[in-house]
This record gives C-alpha cells, sequence and structure tokens, in this order.
C-alpha cells in the first residue's frame, strides 16, 4: 500500500491523486496502486516556516508519515514540493521509505535526454532552501531561477490555485517559464503541485511536470513491490 502524505494544498493533492490513477498502466479497478491517504490541510505553512520563521511544520508532517505507517504504509510520496525541505527529519523517522520528488525528476530528464541548464518555477521557499539544486547538483545540473519581477507573479500564481482562482494563474506562470526558456533553459521543471493546474498549450516552454514524475516513480515502486510479493508467494516460505 503506498501512503500519500498530502493536503499541502488540497486541490493539488487531489489532482496528484488523479495524475497518479492517470498514470497507472491499468485496465481494471484491480490493477491500482492500493493508497492510503493522508490530506491534513492544517500543517503550518512550509514557505512562511522556511522564509520568515513561521511555524514549524516538521510536528505535523511527521504525525503523518506516523498515521501512514500505522495504517500499513509500505512507502509514502509527498506531493508537496516545499515540504521536501523536512525530507531527512521524515526518513530519519520511518523505516518506509520516502520516494524524493527531485530523483523523479532526474529520472525524467535522463529519459527525456534532456542536458543542459534547467529552470525551475517553485515556491520562493523551495528555491531559497535549494531543495532541487541540492539534488541536481549531484547529477551535474544547473538551475535557473525566474527574475524577482517573475517569481512574484508565480507566487501570486501559486496563491491564486489555493484559492481556486486558476485562470488569473494561467498567463503568469506560463509568462514565467517563457522567461526561462529565453535564458537558456532547457526544460522547465514544475516544481510546486499547484502549477499543472494552470500550464497547458499556452506556453512554448518544454514543461517537466515534478508531481506527474513523481507519480511515475510511484507506479515504478509499485510493479517492483508487487513483483517481489508473487515472487514470495510462488517460492513459499523457507523451510529449515
Amino acid at each position: 500500500m503506498l501512503g500519500v502524505l498530502g493536503g499541502m494544498g488540497p486541490l493539488a493533492t487531489a489532482e496528484w491523486l488523479s495524475t497518479l490513477i492517470r498514470v497507472t498502466p491499468a485496465i481494471c479497478d484491480q490493477d491500482h496502486i492500493p493508497l492510503l491517504v493522508y490530506s491534513v490541510p492544517q500543517v503550518p505553512d512550509r514557505n512562511d516556516a522556511i522564509l520568515s520563521g513561521g511555524a514549524d511544520p516538521a510536528a505535523a508532517l511527521l504525525e503523518g508519515v506516523r498515521r501512514l505507517e500505522a495504517g500499513g504504509a509500505s512507502a509514502i510520496a509527498i506531493p508537496c514540493n516545499t515540504a521536501h525541505h523536512w525530507y531527512s527529519i521524515l526518513q530519519a523517522s520511518t523505516t518506509l521509505p520516502i520516494l524524493h520528488i527531485v530523483d523523479a525528476v532526474v529520472q525524467v530528464l535522463e529519459e527525456r535526454g534532456i542536458i543542459g541548464p534547467i529552470g525551475l518555477l517553485a515556491t520562493t521557499a523551495t528555491l531559497s532552501a535549494q531543495i532541487y539544486e541540492n539534488r541536481l547538483r549531484l547529477a551535474g545540473r544547473q538551475c535557473l531561477h525566474p527574475a524577482p519581477d517573475h517569481q512574484a507573479a508565480v507566487m501570486q500564481a501559486i496563491r491564486a490555485v489555493k484559492a481556486g482562482q486558476l485562470a488569473e494563474a494561467r498567463s503568469a506562470t506560463c509568462a514565467a517559464a517563457n522567461a526561462l526558456v529565453e535564458r537558456g533553459a532547457q526544460a522547465v521543471v514544475l516544481a510546486c503541485t499547484e502549477l499543472p493546474l494552470v500550464v497547458f498549450d499556452s506556453s512554448e516552454a518544454p514543461f517537466v511536470d515534478a508531481g506527474r514524475a513523481l507519480a511515475q516513480m510511484c507506479v515504478r515502486w509499485w510493479m517492483a513491490a508487487s513483483r517481489a510479493d508473487s515472487r514470495a508467494v510462488a517460492h513459499g516460505p523457507d523451510v529449515a
């Protein structure tokens, strides 16, 4: 069973679950991944915690991990990029694997043969904490951030999505993406799970949806775990 530590925000979590279902190669209900979803929107604001010393969400995130572990999850996915700032603390608290969203993006970049600088559209906190840079640098990737005016517009777009105002968020997001491409980005990572809700075909940017990448990683985990279970059943228990 896959545990989902969600609620950050609620609409983004719901959309991510839909994406997970769409990318799962299933032909009937029984082929889909069993899910245990912990969606509690009252987790303190991650952006405020990183940038301005707001309430620390670590305790609330750890509680979510504990609930998922107690509920029988075998692995955990977090469809919130900024929450990965606390990844090390969360992973240290459990023996369950927590699938990292940036590792999922790296795999997509490699599969698509994308080299060169990568643009990031994310919360200011995600950029400030270098959540992507810390892992992409190990993969030899250079990251480009939006100019300050575009970053301010991206943050307004993210807030608009959380408020359900999707139309207001679309043009600013695509303008920021196109500007990154003009500066040399070979791909633009939608590194906030709100942003895929407003990006369609109105931009020339080659997008990588981090949430979709994470969903694909979850499918790979599920298929590998299912094969391992099948082999264990086929071989039966070891006899001393």
